[in-house]
């Protein structure tokens, strides 16, 4: 069977429709007003003094695997940067 443009139209129902939703009312991105007192500031803790070992700096650094720096020593001297000067 083969469709053909001579069939009939379907019938429309009138009592459907698509589903719609109201529409949101539009709020502006304005700042609001600034509140009359601030919550208090979270305590910030006091230095303790002690700094890092070479250890955990180079874990903190290189993401603790040591060969990894070692490659990117070597590749920065090889491209002809000094890898102490760079940032």
């Amino acid at each position: 069977m083969t469709p053909s443009d001579d069939r009939e139209a379907l019938p429309v129902n009138p009592t459907l429709a698509p589903h719609t939703f109201p529409a949101a009312s539009a709020q502006g991105a304005d700042q609001g007003p600034m509140p009359d007192e601030l919550p208090p500031a979270p305590g910030v803790p006091s230095p303790s003094g002690e700094g890092l070992s070479s250890a955990e700096v180079a874990a903190l650094v290189s993401g603790g695997d040591p060969s990894m720096t070692e490659a990117n020593l070597a590749l920065e001297t090889a491209e002809g940067l000094d890898p102490k000067t760079q940032s």
